[in-house]
């Protein structure tokens, strides 16, 4: 056997196998939407003479598939681009070098899920980006069509926390196509399948990535992992479901379909309360703190009088 031939794998081969990778994916992905259409389809036949019959597809399906292609257009555009700008300049600002070859590649592997893991929970814990990435967890049904309900500012805090994985020396190519396996996050998105076992406590499955959608306090900014649940574990944010059942969406519902609303949502709860929070330095934590621990802005009902009122001033 040419052991030279499997060591000295370059970026060229990367793509390769990510070109057949590509496939695959939309190969399956291609028989998966055509499965969830026949189940709907049956199910709603099933029910079609109920009270209540099943929709054929989710309320929310039109919504996302805008959501889906406004975000990609993005993404094509800016965020590939800023990604591998990010990583250049990380380069640029240290000396190190990590080659890529067989050895390497779960290296390369591993720093590609922390750095998922990095983003994906700064998204979480920063109001200002989670503005945005609250729309992917705005649905209130947690099946395979949420997939496809994209934020589109994700790729700019990603681009930032790619910087130090280029300064640690990996290689910008070869980093950037093995952290495409986060489309596997795809085919996860549904309540069809159960339990998987030992599968759920050590890579990402329906089961875990489900309580990552809940919006129960014991449930909230859990589950970040993109393709295991190594860096969860290890830093404390991985739970399984327990007793209490699951319930999805944030915790102010959006009470929409309509995919310009659902993208304003956020950016318009947070704009509301930074306007009204008090001072210069209450303005920046509504930006920049944990969600939920930020200033709440509650506007009054109409024709509510309170004693802090200009009414009661002049009267006294």
């Amino acid at each position: 056997m040419d052991w030279s031939s499997i060591t000295n794998i370059g970026e060229t081969e990367v793509a390769e196998f990510l070109k057949f990778w590509a496939q695959g994916t939309a190969a399956i992905l291609g028989l998966l939407i055509a499965s969830e259409i026949m189940l709907r389809a049956l199910a709603w036949w099933e029910h079609r003479k109920d009270e209540t019959p099943r929709p054929l597809v989710p309320h929310d399906a039109p919504a996302n598939f805008v959501l889906f292609l406004h975000a990609i257009l993005i993404d094509g555009i800016w965020g590939n681009g800023l990604i591998l700008a990010g990583l250049y300049l990380g380069q640029r600002l240290s000396h190190w070098h990590i080659p890529f070859n067989i050895y390497t590649i779960p290296l390369y592997f591993l720093a590609g899920e922390f750095w998922h893991y990095i983003y994906h929970r700064m998204g979480h814990e920063v109001r200002v980006l989670w503005a945005d990435h609250s729309i992917h967890h705005s649905q209130r049904e947690y099946e395979f069509f949420t997939s496809w309900r994209l934020p589109p500012g994700t790729f700019a805090y990603k681009a930032l926390c790619v910087i130090p994985m280029g300064m640690l020396g990996f290689s910008p190519i070869a980093f950037l196509l093995l952290s495409k396996g986060i489309s596997f996050q795809t085919f996860i998105h549904t309540r069809r399948i159960g339990s998987l076992g030992w599968f759920d406590k050590w890579f990402c499955s329906p089961a875990n990535h489900a309580i990552h959608h809940a919006c129960n306090p014991q449930y909230m900014d859990k589950n970040y992992g993109g393709m295991t649940m190594i860096f969860d574990r290890l830093l404390g944010t991985f739970i399984l479901e327990n007793d209490e059942k699951i319930k999805f969406g944030i915790t102010k519902d959006v009470n929409s379909h309509n995919p310009f609303v659902i993208w304003a949502f956020g950016f318009k709860q947070l704009l509301l309360d930074a306007v009204h929070a008090p001072g210069i330095g209450g303005k920046l934590v509504v930006f920049f703190g944990k969600p939920g621990e930020t200033y709440n802005h509650v506007p009054q009902p109409k024709g509510l009088v309170t004693a802090d009122d200009p009414i009661f001033a002049s009267a006294e």
